[in-house]
């Protein structure tokens, strides 16, 4: 089997589990990060303030248009990046969880 045949869509449940580890460990190793945590929060309190938002990223039936204000246009463009923001530190640490365990297993099978 190559890589390339792995469906990453229609895994078995033991693979999600790993995924799932993976990304919960990715996710403990962040929080030692001050701009991670910087942005989890201001994303938080933006939320809490503006409970419109939650409504729109938790896919919420909206049954009629939102007339937003220029303070919670602002409010959810700023939260837009902060999401971006935080999806791009997960993304690079797992990169770099990746190498380190790429690195490990290489070490390991005395490649290196």
């Amino acid at each position: 089997m190559k890589i390339e045949d792995i469906d990453i869509y229609n895994l078995p449940i033991w693979a999600c589990a790993i995924v799932d580890e993976i990304s919960e460990k990715c996710k403990k190793e962040l929080k030692n990060s001050p701009e991670y945590s910087r942005i989890l929060k201001e994303s938080d309190e933006l939320l809490f303030k503006y409970p419109f938002i939650s409504a729109l990223i938790d896919r919420d039936e909206i049954e009629e248009p939102m007339k937003l204000s220029v303070k919670k246009a602002r409010a959810l463009s700023r939260f837009l990046a902060l999401d971006a923001d935080r999806e791009d530190y997960e993304r690079i640490q797992l990169y770099l969880m990746g190498c380190r365990h790429t690195l490990e297993m290489l070490l390991l099978l005395e490649i290196l």
